[in-house]
Formats: structure tokens, sequence, C-alpha cells
């Protein structure tokens, strides 16, 4: 009788988020469950209850470590421009289209309703968010510096204008990643990487003094 094959995951918790943001990127949040996460890892059905308390857990953890990739590449964009504050914002613009593309799982998990309804609950009276995991933080940071250089109204709210840079970039994001902004491009004639570079023209355009 075939014994069935075990196997050994020198970092078993790292593995096991690792498969889960592969299934939730397949599978969607809603197919996503930790039975199926043990059959994807090769572990037992018990094993991932080893390291997380249950679904919640999991997924709150992916959203913090997403958070906390795309504020390295936001921030990583900035250091290397040497430009103004107009200019560094929008290389972190840039790059927060870059991270979205080539982290796409992480995306899809970082700001689902599931994700965030898991943080609310689970952390509700504690401190979750260090600096290491504010990615929105960094983005109003450079917002501020854009108001300090005259470039942004000096008057508005500094949270304000951040989500609404978020917004749009990230819906940006979103209809890139899904294929739209370059059927839509290639449908008037043009191409993804024209209409991008269009679009940045013009919020350069908005950051005149």
């Amino acid at each position: 009788m075939a014994t069935k094959r075990r196997y050994h995951h020198p970092d078993l918790k790292q593995a096991l988020l690792d498969h889960a943001v592969r299934l939730i990127e397949e599978e969607g949040l809603r197919g996503f469950s930790l039975r199926k996460l043990a059959v994807r890892a090769g572990v037992s059905h018990a094993a991932p209850y080893r390291h997380f308390e249950n679904k919640d857990e999991i997924l709150v953890t992916l959203m913090l470590e997403g958070h906390k990739r795309l504020r390295r590449a936001i921030l990583a964009a900035s250091e290397r421009c040497k430009g103004t504050a107009a200019d560094k914002y929008l290389a972190m613009g840039r790059a927060y289209l870059e991270f979205a593309q080539k982290n796409s799982e992480y995306l899809r998990v970082m700001f689902s309703a599931e994700a965030m309804a898991a943080a609310t609950s689970r952390m509700a009276g504690k401190e979750v968010h260090g600096d290491e995991y504010d990615s929105f933080g960094a983005l109003e940071s450079m917002i501020r510096r854009c108001q300090q250089e005259g470039v942004m109204p000096a008057s508005a709210d500094a949270g304000a204008l951040s989500l609404l840079a978020w917004s749009e970039v990230h819906g940006l994001a979103l209809l890139r990643n899904e294929g739209v902004l370059g059927r839509m491009s290639e449908a008037r004639g043009g191409s993804e990487g024209r209409t991008l570079e269009a679009i940045f023209a013009i919020l350069r355009a908005r950051l005149k003094r």
C-alpha cells in the first residue's frame, strides 16, 4: 500500500502565504479556503492552523504585506527621482502602476471588502499600522511637499488631495490590469503606452504653478 507523500517546508508560514496569494488570484476570495490552501501547499488540512488562526488572519497578513511592498516601491521611486516634489509625485504614480501590474494578486487582497472587514474585526483596539505599512502616508507626505512648492492648492486638505490622487492612479491601474486600457487605446488607433504618456502629461500640466 502506497503511503501519502508529505512535504517538508523549511518556512511553512511563508509557503502558505505564497500559495494563498496565487490561489486567491486564480479562484477569487470567495473560492479561497484553508482546506484548499492546504491541498495546494501539499500539507495536512490541520497544518495551516499551526500558523494562522483562520482565513481572516491570512487575509490581514497578506493585506499588510501588500501595503509594505507598495510603500517600498513608491518611496524607492521617489528617492530615485532627483527632481522637484512634483516630479517625485509623478514618479510615485508610475511606480504604483508598475507595482499593481507585477503584484496583481496582492492588489486584489489589499483593497478587498473581505480583507478590510477582517482587519477591522481582528485589529479592533490594537495598533496594527506601523510606518512600514503606511503606503497612503507616503503619498500624503509628498502631497504636502507639492503644496509647499506651490503646485497644489495650499489651502486644500492634504488628505482629500491624497485620496483623489490615489483614486485616479488606482483606477488606472485596475483598467490596465484588466486589459481595458489597452483595448480602448487600440480601438482608437493608439496604444496603451501612448495613452499612459498622455495621461501623465495631463497630470503634470495640473501641477504647474
